[in-house]
């Protein structure tokens, strides 16, 4: 087994992640070097017809929902999660039917452009609003 160096606080990160994955600090590394691996591969595989579909996740009630978000459209498609391969036409329709699905007793008005994070570096989907 190889061992890597991390800096303190990016070890706390790790496992804080790992707690809340329910893995190892080994397991989380792991997830993510491979998606990074096949984000990369992914995106030189596809044609750049593609390029205006970015990968988008949300964290609700314990569950994680994958999309995609098109640029182009504004529309999400959900991908894995309640109602996989339904398209809603705008983010927080997307949003609001995986509350409802989730969280059936929760009024299900949701913001979309807060509640969907981009994969490649959880930051909110309003950060690519203004480019969108």
């Amino acid at each position: 087994m190889n061992a890597i160096d991390v800096d303190d606080e990016t070890y706390k990160k790790i496992v804080f992640a790992a707690r809340m994955m329910g893995c190892t600090p080994s397991e989380v590394v792991r997830r993510l070097v491979d998606a990074s691996s096949t984000e990369l591969g992914t995106a030189a595989a596809k044609p750049s017809a593609d390029l205006h579909s970015v990968a988008v996740h949300a964290l609700y009630r314990g569950q994680r929902v994958e999309a995609t978000f098109d640029r182009n459209t504004r529309g999400v498609t959900i991908t894995d999660g309640p109602h996989t391969g339904t398209t809603y036409p705008t983010p927080s329709a997307a949003a609001s039917a995986v509350v409802q699905a989730l969280n059936p007793d929760r009024n299900p008005n949701t913001n979309g452009w807060s509640f969907w994070r981009l994969t490649s570096n959880g930051d909110e989907l309003k950060a690519l609003r203004r480019s969108a």
